[in-house]
């Protein structure tokens, strides 16, 4: 089940502006922004197609994507990643 990285970090920045982030930091924040809204692609793409033989083609790609995903927030929370995220800049 996705967690909504994207709207999260959305949001923040919207609201807040860029976090202050090592560049380090910040590409992983967007390549989980990107993971996050590949899922939801894929989503979006197998929802018409619920019930049907067609819906398992994406279920790999969901799958590899998802775990990528899971690799790079260690399934944290969006609220949580974001405080590890700002924690590892200031070692």
């Amino acid at each position: 089940m996705r967690k909504g990285y994207a709207k999260y970090f959305g949001n923040l920045v919207k609201e807040r502006g860029q976090p202050n982030l090592s560049d380090d930091q910040y590409r992983r924040m967007m390549n989980i922004v990107f993971l996050d809204g590949m899922l939801a692609g894929i989503d979006d793409i197998r929802k018409p197609l619920a019930g049907t033989r067609e819906a398992h083609k994406y279920d790999m790609d969901y799958f590899r994507i998802d775990r990528k995903l899971t690799e790079i927030t260690g399934n944290l929370e969006p609220r949580a990643l974001l405080d590890e995220m700002l924690n590892l800049d200031n070692r």
